[in-house]
């Protein structure tokens, strides 16, 4: 890929407090059979329409914290954020997951524009640095699930093209990885499958709370799914987390005016 289509080599962030609270040096538990670990890599939408529904994103992804944290150790947690001020916020890095906190409202603050095209480049290509270089190190291979949320469509993205992304997607669902996409935009397939999500992983959702409680559930039950089937030592980036079972979809479809 070249530079225009990748974004380049990601420029480096400042560590957020809530960052060095949560880079953990915790063992991962790699499962209750000795399975695969989970990597899951959240890229939050922090542009400024996002503002309505900012105490529900937050609370909603609270909520998907516990579920996870419940389901067991073997899983660590990225979390990044982007808008058109930066498009790469690393608030928490590869943590295990038991450790990390609540995410506060304070760390939450929609402004600027949506640049989701260089916010998927730079955080698939975080990713795929920390697989690197733990190979690198001999250590255990981890399931990659890269999970999208936002509420609009790409505007802003000066580095990465529709056609790079979709090349990236494309090339780290056939190394195993998952890729899930959630939105409350007004054309969510026609903009996730010009990105190359499966029909399957992508589902919209209503920008209000009811939509934001479901949309996050339905992202818990997907999660648990995935978590599954790498503690079984298995990754297969045919999986279809919600297929047609898609219910904050169904609420928003069931709520059009």
């Amino acid at each position: 890929m070249d530079q225009q289509q990748t974004g380049g080599k990601p420029k480096k962030s400042k560590k957020s407090k809530q960052q060095g609270k949560n880079e953990g040096t915790g063992r991962v538990d790699r499962g209750r059979s000795g399975g695969t670990a989970t990597h899951f890599v959240i890229l939050l939408d922090r542009s400024g329409s996002m503002e309505t529904i900012a105490d529900d994103v937050v609370g909603g992804f609270n909520t998907w914290l516990a579920d996870q944290q419940r389901s067991g150790d073997d899983a660590v947690l990225t979390l990044v954020q982007f808008d058109s001020q930066d498009a790469h916020e690393v608030v928490i890095d590869a943590a295990p997951i038991a450790g990390i906190r609540p995410l506060g409202r304070d760390r939450f603050i929609p402004r600027g524009a949506t640049p989701l095209l260089d916010a998927t480049g730079r955080v698939i290509a975080m990713a795929r640095r920390r697989e690197q270089e733990r190979a690198a190190h001999g250590l255990p291979a981890e399931g990659v699930v890269v999970v999208s949320i936002t509420d609009g469509h790409e505007n802003h993205s000066r580095e990465c093209t529709v056609s790079g992304i979709r090349d990236l997607i494309t090339e780290r669902e056939s190394a195993g990885w998952t890729f899930v996409f959630l939105s409350a935009a007004l054309d969510v397939y026609g903009e996730a499958g010009a990105l190359g999500y499966r029909a399957g992983n992508v589902q919209a959702f209503r920008a209000d709370a009811l939509g934001c409680d479901m949309a996050f559930q339905s992202l818990s039950h997907a999660s648990g799914m995935v978590r599954e089937q790498h503690r079984s030592g298995r990754t297969d980036s045919n999986l279809d987390l919600w297929g047609e079972e898609k219910p904050a979809e169904s609420d928003r479809n069931s709520r059009r005016s």
